[in-house]
């Protein structure tokens, strides 16, 4: 590898090439259970015009690259199991634009959710963040990945949030979409210009190409928001008062937790943890507020807009106290035991980061990450816990957030696993379970639109005709099979 090395400080400069041992250990692994495996080199890229330089060299010498842009996936999709280049492009960290008149921005790969989100509110603007995601995880890749934003249950702020891209392709060809591609300005309408054609990188992982500039749409940050909350004692009770609030199309952010999650998200001794897995930290406040929290609580938030935010917000409050009278459930803005509840939620809904605090308690977290009809949650939900209690996993350390979607129309769904990942015995349990209540889920018509590590065989094996056609389209466009290979259906 001395002669890549050399062809690789020749690209990206004498400081931005390393093989120390240290280094590479940073990406071999993460807190998933996707077995760990080293790279052989880390280049740090800073424009279009060296990753083309990597890419050709890796073509040349068929050599593995995985893109990493913030490391914040936790899930397995940029550690390197054939060996390889990590192709990290933290650096390329710039806003290239913000349109206030037609509400978009341009970023780079580079770019986290914090850093962007805090640029927009000085400017009036937010971006819509997914619910749980890690301030440093890159914009792009969050929403390449199809991470589900808390405004989910809105058609209009919750889907078409990537506008254009301009990607490199595996060659090292650069390839933009939507109005980029005729030489226009981005985000604006264009004809049959405006295709979806992007959507062939979301999920990708990387394999397919590398997306180097976004596009994406952004907000009015609302004059006026107000919170409520409805408390429930069953899953069945709390589904039934959101569906009713999504059909009635009250509020714009919209999501479920149980107690144990939103016990997590008010546990103030508790930090939001930088790395992951975190550090086990025992917490007598979680433990008093999982015990007195209710077992279900419905959130949602009112937003007002630009021009007369209070009427808009009174109608909607109006239509969501009017259904809590129907149903026989109290709705308010704060909740028992928890001071200043709406104000936290507030927050959350422009930085959802606090319910990252759950890590705090066993160290590590695996989700069950999946999208079904409203109305199979509970079958969902049974068969969890069914498999919790096959395995001897406690059900009062399941952690469970939900979202509506479209109004309705389905529900993203979110068990979490918890586990220490230093104790071998709790480790391997919870692998167990993660695995068993995975392919039990996929059997009942769950639907994991994000088929990491073991999830990709068992997602694929079901389509066979579809990972064909995924295979056909990797080889036209990644013939020596050089980006992130092994992953998907790409093994």
């Amino acid at each position: 590898m001395t002669h890549i090395k050399e062809r690789l400080l020749d690209i990206a400069g004498s400081c931005n090439v390393s093989d120390d041992e240290n280094c590479l250990a940073g990406y071999a692994g993460d807190q998933s259970f996707v077995p760990a495996c080293l790279p052989d080199m880390v280049v740090f890229v800073q424009n279009v015009e060296q990753i083309q330089a990597v890419l050709r060299l890796a073509n040349a010498e068929s050599i593995p690259v995985i893109p990493y842009s913030s490391g914040k996936n936790l899930h397995g999709a940029t550690i390197p199991n054939q060996g390889g280049l990590i192709l990290d492009m933290t650096r390329m960290n710039k806003i290239l634009a913000v349109d206030e008149k037609n509400w978009t921005a341009i970023i780079e790969p580079g770019v986290t959710y914090s850093v962007l989100q805090d640029v927009l509110v000085q400017r009036g603007f937010r971006i819509m963040v997914p619910f749980g995601v890690p301030p440093g995880r890159s914009v792009v890749s969050s929403y390449l990945e199809r991470d589900v934003v808390l405004a989910a249950p809105c058609f209009e702020n919750g889907n078409a949030l990537i506008l254009d891209t301009e990607i490199i392709l595996p060659t090292g060809e650069l390839f933009k979409t939507g109005a980029w591609a005729t030489g226009g300005n981005p985000g604006t309408p264009m004809g049959p210009v405006r295709t979806l054609l992007f959507r062939l990188w979301t999920g990708a992982q990387g394999t397919l190409g590398i997306i180097t500039k976004m596009n994406i749409q952004i907000d009015r940050l609302p004059p006026l928001r107000k919170v409520f909350f409805t408390v429930h004692r069953t899953l069945s009770e709390a589904l039934e008062t959101t569906v009713r609030i999504q059909r009635k199309e009250i509020g714009l952010e919209c999501l479920l937790l149980n107690s144990f999650n939103l016990a997590a998200l008010f546990t103030r001794t508790w930090p939001v943890p930088q790395r992951f897995p975190a550090e086990p930290s025992p917490s007598a406040q979680f433990e008093s507020l999982r015990r007195s929290l209710p077992p279900w609580t419905v959130i949602v938030c009112l937003s007002g807009l630009p021009r007369h935010p209070e009427e808009k917000t009174a109608y909607e409050e109006e239509a969501l106290r009017g259904l809590a009278a129907v149903l026989n459930v109290r709705v308010g803005q704060g909740l028992p035991g928890v001071a200043a509840a709406d104000a936290l939620f507030r927050d959350e809904f422009l930085r959802p980061w606090g319910i990252l605090r759950k890590f705090n308690f066993r160290g590590s977290v695996h989700d069950l990450t999946f999208k079904v009809p409203f109305e199979d949650v509970p079958v969902m939900d049974h068969t969890v816990k069914a498999c919790s209690q096959a395995v001897g996993y406690p059900l009062m350390n399941l952690g469970m957030s939900m979202i509506p979607l479209e109004r309705g129309r389905g529900m993203h769904c979110e068990f979490d696993l918890h586990c220490d990942p230093e104790d071998t015995q709790d480790w391997t349990r919870t692998r167990t379970l993660w695995l068993k209540s995975s392919e039990e889920l996929m059997k009942k018509g769950a639907f994991f639109d994000r088929p990491y590590g073991p999830w990709a065989p068992l997602v694929y094996n079901r389509a066979a005709v579809y990972s064909s056609k995924l295979r056909q389209i990797k080889k036209e466009l990644d013939p020596h099979n050089i980006l992130n290979p092994g992953k998907l259906c790409f093994s």
